[in-house]
C-alpha cells in the first residue's frame, strides 16, 4: 500500500468566484478547451511566496500548485498565452470555468478574477540555501530557505512521505512555515533528485522505516549546527508515511523541540493497509460499514507497529487527521493516541481526506473537486506553535 504525501499542501477574496466556497454558475462554451497544467520549468521561475497589502500570503508551488492563507483555496495552475501568464479555476483539479488569472511581472503577482478584480502580491525575499547533508551511505542534497531579516530563528525538516520525494515536493509547506519564521531543511530522498545512496523502496518495511529515520534525524542535527540557527528550536514536519518515520527519528536526536505531523497513522502498517484496501486507496466507496471495517481494522497486529516509539514520544508534537481518510484510518488513530494520555500530544481532527483537502466522503476524485485545503490547518498550526 502507498501512503502518498499529504497535499500541502493559503487571501483574496475574488467576486466572480469565491475562492474557498462554491463556484458562481458558469457556462462553458464550445470554444473553451481545457488548458494544459503549468510544469515544474514553466513555474520555477516564479515559485516562492506572494504577500499583498492586506497581509494575506499566496505560495505558488513548481509542483503546479497556488494556495492561498487565507482563503484556504488550494488551486491546479494551468498555463496561459504568454510566457508568466497562468490561470487558476475553481476547484483543486478542475480548470473550467476559469476562476482567475495569474501573471508575474518583476517579483510581483496580480491576480485578476473573472469579474475583473484585482489583487496584488509581492514577492517574499526569502533565501534559499542548497546543501548536502552526510548520512549513513549517502549524501543527501537539501536545501534550507530561511525568511528574510537578521537573528537567531528556530527550525523545521520537512519529512517525506511514501514517494521517491524531492524537495520540490514541499513548497507548499516551505511557504507556511517560513511565513511562522522558521527556517525550512526540506531535502532529495535518498537515492532520488540529486541525493545519492540506494533508494529503500515505497513499502513501510521496519528496515526501510530505520533507514528515512536515520536520515530525517542526520537533517535535523544538520539544521540545528547551521548558521543563524536556534538549535533548542529545531522539529520535524511529517505527513503520511513520516508519521511512522517521525517518531523513530525523534528517538535517534533528543534534541528535536517539537513535531507535527499531518494524514500520518498511529496504526500499524498492515492495519492501515487493510482499511485502505475497503476503498482501494480511496477510489470507491467501501461496500462495509466504518464498524465493521474498524473491527478488523482493530483485530489487525502485524506490520511494522509505531506504538513502542509514540510510547516514549515526550516532545510537543501537534497531529492533524482527517475525518474522512480512505487511506489511514484515522478513528483507530485517535483511540491510540488518545490512550496514550499523553499531555505533550495534541490531537486535533479536519474535515477532510487523506490530502487535507476539504473532502466530504475521502474519496481521490472528490479531492479533484475540492475548493481548498481545510480553513482550519494555517491557523492550526501557527496558533500551536505560537503558544508551545
Amino acid at each position: 500500500m502507498r501512503l502518498a504525501a499529504a497535499a500541502a499542501a493559503i487571501a483574496v477574496s475574488l467576486a466572480g468566484c469565491s475562492f474557498g466556497g462554491a463556484p458562481q454558475t458558469a457556462v462553458q462554451t464550445p470554444a473553451e478547451t481545457a488548458p494544459s497544467p503549468a510544469t515544474i520549468a514553466e513555474l520555477s521561475p516564479y515559485y516562492g511566496s506572494y504577500v499583498t497589502a492586506a497581509g494575506d500570503t499566496i505560495v505558488i508551488a513548481r509542483l503546479g500548485w497556488f494556495f492561498d492563507f487565507q482563503s484556504s483555496a488550494y488551486r491546479t495552475i494551468y498555463v496561459g498565452q504568454s510566457p508568466g501568464e497562468f490561470s487558476i479555476g475553481c476547484r483543486f483539479l478542475v480548470p473550467l470555468p476559469k476562476c482567475a488569472d495569474l501573471t508575474f511581472t518583476n517579483d510581483v503577482l496580480t491576480v485578476r478574477d473573472t469579474a475583473h478584480s484585482v489583487t496584488i502580491g509581492h514577492r517574499v525575499a526569502n533565501v534559499a540555501t542548497d546543501v548536502s547533508i552526510p548520512a549513513q551511505g549517502a549524501q543527501l542534497a537539501g536545501t534550507i530557505t530561511e525568511p528574510p531579516g537578521a537573528g537567531t530563528r528556530g527550525g523545521v525538516v520537512i519529512i517525506h512521505g511514501s514517494e521517491p520525494g524531492q524537495r520540490y515536493f514541499y513548497d507548499i509547506w516551505v511557504g507556511l512555515y517560513t511565513s511562522l519564521g522558521l527556517a525550512v531543511l526540506t531535502y532529495d530522498k535518498r537515492g532520488n533528485g540529486e541525493s545519492t545512496g540506494r533508494y529503500p523502496g515505497e513499502f513501510p518495511t521496519t528496515d526501510a522505516l530505520q533507514i528515512y529515520a536515520d536520515d530525517a534525524a542526520a537533517a535535523l542535527a544538520f539544521l540545528a549546527r547551521s548558521p543563524g540557527i536556534d538549535r533548542n528550536k529545531v522539529g520535524f514536519h511529517g505527513g503520511s508515511q513520516g508519521g511512522w518515520t517521525v517518531p523513530l527519528a525523534i528517538s535517534r536526536h533528543p534534541g528535536a523541540a517539537f513535531a507535527i505531523l499531518v494524514s500520518a497513522p498511529a496504526t500499524t502498517v498492515d492495519q492501515t493497509d487493510q482499511w485502505a484496501g475497503y476503498s482501494g486507496g480511496g477510489s470507491f466507496m467501501p461496500s462495509q460499514s466504518n464498524d465493521e471495517m474498524l473491527a478488523t481494522v482493530r483485530a489487525t497486529h502485524t506490520g511494522y507497529d509505531p506504538l513502542p516509539a509514540l510510547r516514549v514520544l515526550s516532545i510537543p508534537t501537534l497531529w492533524l487527521l482527517g475525518t474522512n481518510d480512505r487511506t489511514v484510518p484515522t478513528a483507530a488513530c485517535l483511540e491510540i493516541l488518545s490512550g496514550l494520555h499523553k499531555a505533550n500530544l495534541t490531537v486535533q481532527m479536519l474535515p477532510t481526506g487523506h490530502g487535507l483537502l476539504v473532502n466530504p466522503t475521502g474519496l481521490m476524485a472528490d479531492d479533484d473537486r475540492s475548493p481548498g485545503l481545510a480553513p482550519e490547518l494555517v491557523p492550526k498550526i501557527g496558533s500551536w506553535l505560537h503558544a508551545m
